[in-house]
């Protein structure tokens, strides 16, 4: 069983693996971040702490992802509160305080939970949250601190600010009955950390007891849950690790629409599969079609020699061209092509060079990438209509599509001559 913990500021990396010593620690968990991970029955995905304003938040599909490969998904304290009152029926654990206020309806809001914190290996926490302030409230009035009018006072009073602005130097200027008590209080009491960590250790320690198992079965897995904006985001996030760089599903699938000689034919076979009889049913024919209509899928020469049947399957796999792959489908072999990767990283680590020397792949002459791909693809001086068609025949839209996801490509082919310009020595793959 593998464990992965996504926490910061809640609790720092120390404090997780002190509870927890073989889990694996990610920073806040951000969208496309859970379905990186490789994971299957009986591993553990423990969210505690998340983004949302720098960086969209986990969508709660990706974590029905991670559930339905059989991982066990906890969450407690801050983003993974949230999202297990929201997923709990669907088989995600909640646990702690937090989780509790969130499932009950005590409190609805995502700013309660909400800090500002710095970015780095080990996230320092700027602002406090309101659900932090509140129970070291309940832990001073407690103590004799401040009493009940108080508490229910300064509560009031730190709820009408904003949750970036939460921070401890501001809380000095805040004036409520008890205020003063209550920041003596707080000073005296440095480790009274809230709720949210209470509730991160508390989940921590359940781990460590194997007190989770994975959730039954729910009947929503038998259900079309799956949608292409989902298809989308694993093909941008989900991929494999290779040389210490991530690459992902869609970087590998490009790499072989561009690179991949028997690409056409494989993009043909699936297109015309999964169409299957659809087409034929529809009663489409290619004599319905007026001679723009043709002439936009097919080259003048295509459109006076080749016969209805390959005419209308040769439009029909340009026509369902999407810069990728369909959704849903698996174009690419099961297992990772090491060429593939090696090419793709190889790549990227050009192009990380390249722009330490303040060359972009996007500041490249789309003209030089053109030639490229017409030597490439042996086009020559074919018209441009040819350039469609081929492109067209590899899954993108036009020529123009098929330049655009080179570019990623492009400098690691013209390498020696590029470090030659740069003075250095080429990006070895």
């Amino acid at each position: 069983m593998t464990a992965h913990v996504f926490c910061g500021p809640t609790l720092s990396r120390a404090e997780v693996l002190a509870e927890l010593p073989a889990a694996v620690v990610h920073r806040p968990i951000r969208h496309g971040d859970a379905l990186r991970l490789d994971v299957g029955p009986g591993d553990l995905v423990l969210i505690i702490d998340g983004v949302f304003h720098q960086s969209a938040s986990v969508r709660h599909k990706e974590i029905l992802v991670l559930i339905a490969a059989g991982a066990i998904v906890v969450g407690c304290s801050s983003m993974g509160a949230l999202r297990a009152a929201e997923l709990d029926v669907y088989g995600m654990v909640g646990v702690g305080e937090i989780y509790r206020m969130y499932k009950e309806g005590v409190t609805d809001a995502d700013a309660d939970v909400a800090v500002t914190h710095t970015e780095g290996a080990e996230v320092e926490q700027l602002s406090v949250a309101m659900v932090d302030l509140e129970s070291q409230l309940l832990d001073a009035q407690r103590a004799g601190a401040v009493d009940d009018t108080e508490r229910t006072a300064i509560a009031a009073v730190l709820r009408n600010v904003h949750y970036t602005e939460r921070r401890p130097r501001h809380l000095g200027v805040l004036d409520a009955p008890g205020m003063a008590a209550f920041r003596s209080w707080l000073a005296a009491n440095p480790d009274a950390r809230g709720a949210k960590r209470r509730d991160a250790l508390a989940a921590l320690r359940l781990a460590a007891q194997g007190a989770f198992v994975p959730a039954e079965p729910g009947t929503w897995l038998e259900e079309e849950w799956r949608t292409e904006y989902l298809a989308g985001w694993q093909d941008r996030h989900a991929g494999t690790d290779h040389d210490g760089r991530h690459i992902s599903l869609l970087a590998q699938s490009q790499y072989r629409q561009i690179f991949d000689a028997d690409y056409p034919r494989r993009w043909r076979d699936l297109v015309l599969t999964w169409i299957g009889d659809a087409a034929a049913d529809s009663g489409l024919r290619l004599e319905d079609l007026t001679t723009e209509q043709r002439r936009h899928w097919l080259t003048a020469a295509e459109d006076s020699s080749l016969d209805e049947a390959e005419a209308m399957a040769r439009i029909l796999v340009r026509s369902a061209g999407s810069g990728a792959v369909l959704p849903g489908r698996d174009l690419p072999p099961a297992e990772p092509d090491a060429a593939v990767l090696e090419g793709v990283a190889r790549a990227f680590a050009v192009n990380d060079r390249a722009a330490t020397h303040g060359v972009s792949v996007h500041q490249l002459d789309d003209s030089a990438v053109r030639e490229f791909l017409r030597q490439l693809w042996r086009l020559d001086e074919a018209p441009e209509e040819a350039c469609d068609a081929a492109a067209r025949d590899r899954g993108f839209r036009s020529f123009e599509g098929a330049v655009g996801v080179c570019r990623q490509f492009i400098l690691a082919e013209l390498g020696e001559g590029l470090w030659r310009h740069l003075g250095e020595a080429p990006v070895a793959g």
